[in-house]
């Protein structure tokens, strides 16, 4: 009975401490017995072979002893759908991340560099984190039973079906662009010069050093509009509101830029004080227009978004909105 003690012990190793004795000792009882009854229908005591082909069927012991463990599974069915939804997502994320990074790459080739925090990691490491974090997520919830929250939905949270609203590509593509920015705009990744070397130099103005936190964080709170966008688009009303948040923080922030004047800074050996003076003039002028355009760009995108919100409370109240006069 050597190998029924062994199988019985290979069995108890895969159990807790308190379960041990007691499983044993009923899985012997359940052996025993389907050991007796094949040994009474063949007339005599089983071989060494016969003995070990029953054990096979009974099972190996690593599922003997999954039976009797309180958790059966890493991620069970109620929690699957939304493990694979959100590995769908972040995986996608990286994806449109690293697409962007890829294009800037290719586009400035020798002109960029990349600090060695941004650049010791591949692709291919950041889906494996990825997955293992929504994994590792989605195993606690299931293992601390914390799943009622994945409930609470609401069907008027869901998107209307005729609402147009940005893919999940465009999305991602966003946020891949705005994680790039923010990246550049950390210093952990640079762009060298693309001039060619004719001795002129373009730098940027101080204003942008002084605005470099209130930039900082509209392109944070960009980044995390599209990421809620992203995970959740149920979200109608509330993703609005975050729009218009970040149109007003744009016209802000660009709003105070403008009031510097000064933006670009354009120098040249060659030139005398009076060419330098018309040059940056014209610079300043160009960038004034193009600042300018950008509030107004920021300010008309705020309206509409002020627009919508306004057409959904209408359509909460069940008035609808008003016919244009």
């Amino acid at each position: 009975m050597d190998l029924l003690e062994r199988y019985l012990a290979a069995i108890a190793r895969h159990l807790p401490e308190a379960q041990k004795a007691d499983v044993a000792a009923e899985l012997r009882d359940v052996l025993l017995s389907q050991i007796e009854e094949a040994e009474d229908r063949l007339g005599r005591p089983q071989t060494r072979e016969e003995l070990e082909a029953l054990l096979i069927r009974f099972g190996h012991p690593l599922t003997v002893s999954g039976r009797y463990r309180k958790t059966q599974h890493l991620i069970g069915p109620e929690v699957f759908p939304f493990w694979w939804a959100a590995v769908k997502a972040v995986c996608g994320v990286i994806l449109g991340v690293w697409v962007v990074m890829t294009l800037v790459v290719i586009i400035a080739g020798d002109h960029m560099v990349v600090d060695r925090v941004a650049g010791d990691t591949s692709l291919f490491g950041f889906l494996v984190f990825g997955f293992g974090a929504v994994t590792l997520v989605c195993a606690l919830i299931e293992r601390f039973g914390k799943t009622t929250f994945l409930q609470q939905w609401k069907p008027s949270q869901l998107p209307p079906p005729e609402r147009k609203t940005k893919s999940r590509f465009e999305r991602v593509v966003e946020i891949g662009m705005g994680v790039v920015f923010i990246l550049w705009w950390m210093g952990l990744i640079r762009f060298r010069n693309f001039m060619p070397d004719y001795g002129m130099t373009v730098a940027m103005a101080p204003v942008w050093r002084e605005m470099y936190g209130p930039i900082l964080g509209y392109a944070l709170f960009e980044l995390a509009m599209n990421l809620i966008a992203l995970f959740q688009p149920g979200l109608v009303a509330f993703n609005r509101a975050m729009s218009l948040v970040r149109n007003l923080m744009g016209a802000a922030v660009i709003g105070a830029v403008y009031q510097a004047g000064h933006w670009i800074e354009v120098s040249w050996s060659v030139w005398t004080p009076d060419v330098a003076e018309r040059v940056q003039a014209n610079f300043d002028t160009g960038m004034r227009i193009g600042v300018g355009a950008t509030i107004v760009i920021f300010l008309a995108l705020a309206a509409v978004d002020v627009w919508r919100l306004w057409q959904m409370h209408q359509a909460r109240r069940g008035t609808g909105a008003p016919k244009a006069a």
